[in-house]
């Protein structure tokens, strides 16, 4: 008897899930392209700090032991405690995990049911709307726009919306624009979740980037009475790219992210806790500070970049990246797929990000900056080209 082949149905919220950042350039076609002439990357984030050859301990593959974890967990406690003033139980307040995307789905998993409404900025990663929909809730997107200089409104969560809503997450230092909430701003913030009785999720990534340390809810009054924060060890210690992350903040909330993280457990190794351990004793460590100086350097060379396209650049030095504004607005899919095709230039159109991102582009500062002189001369050659063919 033969067996038939049984038909196979992906679940309905796949089809839900916000596309990637990049999914205007389809693979098919960018392997052609690289067949003629190499793709720049301006907008892929690789953050630049490389592993050490030599592994730092004898048991570095085995998995982090009790003593090893519990005196990670410390050390955060007093990081927080010696730069934010946010007093910490290193056993009630600290989660560690293996990266912020899989403890923003803990969350999720923990605190979103089926149908409950989740607040997200308008602007923003996907990856809110994507935790959101995987767990079933409603994500209702609050504005963030540039007559606010890019600064999230909460007009909305103060509506009946935000009586019903669950959880309200919150990304400062923003990514793409770089916008931060100041000390007062965090604290009406944190009132207003008092008063409508939502949780606060604030992913911190890039709160160590800049030199000045951008305000942390742990260190405003009832910050860790009202929700979380979320961050990775490799951006906020100077560490390579490592599956190392946290969470902090509200007992109850921490406790939640425990229960729906042996769903999957996180593997975490012996060395990359230990160098956490020692990034943060010497917090901002060489290898932070490197970072920062590469990505400054870079920096200063997109400008000539941006000139060549006519953009003009909105957003802050907070974050690694920066948000440009298309000529009249442009339709930034349309402005994307053009350099990739005429000029092999890859950045991220601001859509991606939300329908208030239209009208613009993110790059990333993480690429050298001799690759942005590479964009720009190519730029150039190509208007040369063009120039002279009407000329002729």
């Amino acid at each position: 008897m033969p067996v038939k082949k049984i038909i196979v149905e992906k679940a309905n919220r796949l089809y839900q899930l916000p596309p990637d950042l990049l999914s205007f350039a389809q693979p098919q076609k960018r392997l052609k392209l690289l067949q003629k002439t190499e793709i720049l990357d301006l907008t892929s984030f690789r953050w630049p700090v490389e592993p050490s050859d030599s592994p730092p301990v004898d048991n570095y593959l085995e998995p982090a032991g009790k003593a090893d974890m519990q005196t990670l967990k410390e050390s955060l406690a007093e990081w927080y405690r010696s730069v934010h003033g946010a007093k910490l139980n290193p056993n009630k307040h600290v989660f560690i995990g293996s990266s912020i995307s899989a403890n923003l789905l803990g969350l999720g998993m923990a605190f979103i049911d089926h149908g409950d409404i989740t607040f997200v900025p308008g602007l923003g990663l996907p990856l809110y709307r994507r935790v959101v929909g995987a767990c079933g809730g409603e994500a209702v997107a609050y504005a963030v726009l540039s007559q606010d200089g890019w600064k999230p409104n909460f007009e909305r969560v103060g509506t009946r919306l935000g009586r019903v809503a669950r959880v309200l997450f919150v990304n400062t230092p923003h990514n793409p624009t770089g916008a931060e909430l100041s000390e007062k701003e965090m604290t009406e913030l944190v009132w207003l979740a008092i008063k409508e009785n939502v949780m606060i999720v604030n992913d911190a990534a890039y709160q160590t980037f800049a030199e000045r340390t951008s305000t942390s809810l742990m260190s405003v009054i009832g910050g860790k009475k009202v929700g979380v924060e979320v961050g990775s060890f490799s951006y906020h210690f100077g560490l390579p790219s490592l599956p190392l992350a946290f969470v902090v903040g509200h007992r109850d909330v921490v406790s939640g992210l425990k229960l729906s993280s042996r769903l999957t457990r996180p593997f975490l190794f012996t060395a990359h806790v230990r160098a956490a351990m020692e990034a943060m004793r010497q917090y901002p460590n060489p290898p932070l500070q490197a970072a920062r100086k590469k990505i400054s350097q870079t920096a200063g060379q997109v400008g000539s970049f941006l000139d060549t396209l006519n953009l003009e650049k909105t957003g802050y030095d907070t974050v690694p990246f920066v948000w440009a504004r298309l000529p009249r607005r442009s339709p930034s899919t349309r402005a994307a797929t053009r350099l990739l095709k005429r000029s092999r230039i890859l950045v991220a159109p601001g859509s991606a990000f939300g329908e208030l991102g239209e009208g613009y582009l993110r790059l990333s500062l993480t690429p050298d900056a001799t690759t942005y002189r590479e964009a720009t001369d190519r730029l150039r050659k190509r208007r040369l080209a063009q120039q002279k063919d009407a000329a002729e």
